[in-house]
Order: structure tokens, then sequence, then C-alpha cells
């Protein structure tokens, strides 16, 4: 290995696995100040590393235009984006290229940047190994943050350092104080995010449970709901559930807002989804609610989160959709429950 290499990275999405691969890059700088890395990402999360410190050179490749533009049809329009990507990778040389992602489209990246050592993950899916000069070993546990980072070892290079990397810029946080202040939240004021809604219907708990927290919090400290623009529906109905005074967020921020917003919050009670990780990167404590996903995999690592999972037999399924159609393992925790440990962390801090 050169002394200063120049180290691709690519990992593509989503928001948490971004996050989550975060530690690769900032070991990688810890432990070789001088080399260059290059991030690959697609558009979704890109925000995600807009100014991690650790990260050279951001390429921000719409990897979600490509692949609608295959699931339509349009080819012409898919490969004039895969020749905008290689057309990158023809003014640029790499050393080293980790592909983080493990899947045919990011082994065919990987192979695009023409990177002589290609590095892989262990088991992973659609033919990536047939891309990589190297095969990473097996994790030495289950979280992803450990999958991530094992990429890491054929240079080397090990860590128990598990921190992500999340930096809110001044616009941001200007952004999150002025919203604040709009809805008469002082800077002594508690307050907690509540974020309802994730990407499957088998990780979302039921509305009339997240209405009934926040109408128990809000007796306590003020009550922000936060989300993405689909996220409205379900969120409306939480608000009218409630019945109570809730600063409405939702589809109203951009991601590094919602970090911000985050940041400033004592508490964030939320599923298995995007703002978990964001919060746990900017500092700021949670209470989790887990049921088809495996919280040893993705759940937070650090001590001051709090983690509630099903008291059933079927969890993890790791299913988009509840197979027995009734959310048993979401409906395991009970509102008290969360309330109560809300509670316990707001009144900590």
């Amino acid at each position: 290995m050169t002394k200063n290499p120049r180290i691709l990275i690519i990992r593509l999405s989503s928001i948490g696995d971004v996050l989550h691969c975060t530690p690769v890059a900032r070991t990688l700088k810890e432990t070789m100040p001088e080399c260059h890395i290059t991030w690959i990402v697609g558009q979704v999360a890109a925000d995600m590393l807009r100014y991690n410190p650790y990260i050279d050179e951001l390429y921000v490749w719409p990897r979600e235009q490509w692949e609608k533009a295959m699931r339509a049809g349009r080819f012409r329009e898919a490969w004039q984006l895969w020749q905008q990507l290689r057309s990158y990778f023809k003014t640029r040389h790499y050393d080293i290229a980790l592909d983080i992602h493990g899947l045919f489209l990011s082994g065919m990246v990987t192979a695009a940047s023409h990177t002589p050592r290609r590095i892989g993950l262990s088991n992973t899916r659609e033919l990536n190994h047939l891309f990589m000069t190297e095969t990473a070993p097996p994790p030495p546990g289950p979280h992803v943050i450990q999958r991530y980072l094992s990429a890491l070892q054929p240079l080397n290079i090990t860590t128990t350092d598990y921190r992500m990397t999340l930096v809110v810029p001044p616009s941001a946080a200007e952004f999150a104080e002025n919203l604040l202040q709009q809805h008469q939240v002082l800077p002594q004021d508690k307050l907690v995010v509540v974020n309802p809604v994730t990407t499957w219907s088998a990780k979302n708990w039921p509305p009339e449970r997240f209405a009934k927290v926040i109408q128990e919090l809000s007796q306590h400290a003020k009550v922000l709901l936060c989300g993405g623009p689909s996220d409205r529906a379900i969120s409306d109905t939480i608000v009218k559930m409630a019945g109570v005074p809730v600063i409405d967020a939702v589809g109203r921020t951009s991601l590094l807002e919602m970090a911000a917003l985050l940041q400033r919050s004592q508490v964030l009670v939320v599923g298995d989804t995007g703002p978990l990780h964001m919060a746990i990167a900017v500092g700021t404590p949670s209470v989790s609610i887990f049921g088809a996903t495996d919280y040893r995999r993705f759940g937070p690592l650090d001590p001051n989160h709090t983690v509630l999972t099903g008291e059933t037999i079927c969890p993890p399924c790791h299913k988009t959709v509840c197979r027995t159609k009734d959310l048993r393992c979401l409906k395991s925790t009970t509102p008290e429950t969360v309330v109560k440990h809300t509670l316990s962390i707001l009144n900590s801090r």
C-alpha cells in the first residue's frame, strides 16, 4: 500500500446505512491522515456527508434517477447517467476502492473506477464479489457498523470506535432556532422530537399509540413532530388523535434542518428509521421502538439510547409488511413504557 493512498468509498444509500458507514472514513483518516478519500453517494443521503471533515471529495451520483429510468425502460436516459459516472472516473485515479454497499450495482460502480485493489464485504448479494479483487473477513460482531468496518481489515486497520459523524452547518442550526422561536420554544424549554413513520409498514408503531405518547409528553415538554413529505397522512392522523399542541415540522425541513432540530432537542421518540441514526450521530438520546428489524444489527450502540423490542416470538423477521398482519411485535411495546423511558431521559437532561 502506498504511503498516501487515494481511497474510494462506495456507499450509495440509505440515510442510516450511510451514517453507519461514516466510521470507515474517520478511521481511515485517523490511521492515515494524508490519505485522500472520495465517497460516491446517491442524491437522497448526500447531505449526511456534505460537511463530513473526513471526506476530501464527495461525488453525488443520481442512483435513484438511474434506477427509476431502468425500471421505466428509459434505457437511453439510464445510459447517459451511467456515462456521467464513467466520465467522472476517467479524470480520477484511486489506489483502493471499498465497496460497502455489497450489491450488483455498487460492484459495477466499483469496477468502473478501474481501481487496482477493490475490497468488498463478506457474504454479499447479487454476485457483488465478482467485481472485487479481495473480500473482507466476517465482522467480529452482529452490528452493521462492525460489518462496514470489516472492509478495513485487509488494510490491517481495526477499531472499536463506532462513533458516527454528522455535521450540522450553521444555516441549518439557524433554521432550527428560528422555527422554535416562531413556536415560542425558549432556550430553557425541554423539547421532545417524535418521528412516527418509517419506510416499512412492519416498522410503523400504530398512530394511536404515538398520539397517546404525545398527549402524555406534552405535559412535560414541547413536542415537535418530524418526518418527510410522504409521512404527511399518518402524521396528520396522529396530530388529530393527540388533540394537544404540537409543532408540526413534517415535510417542512431538509435532512440537515431536521438534524439541527434533533440536536437542539433533549430526546427523540422513533422507530427504526433514518432520524434515529441522525440523532445518534449528533448526540441526542433516543427511545426507539423495534419490531421487524434486529436492534442488535441496526440499533444504537451508545448506552445513552433506549431500545424497546417486541416480546413476541416472531421478531426480527426483516419483512417490510407484517406476515401476521397484526404488528404483534410492535404492539407488545405499550405507550406507557415509551412514556416512562422518555421521561427518564428528559428528567436527566
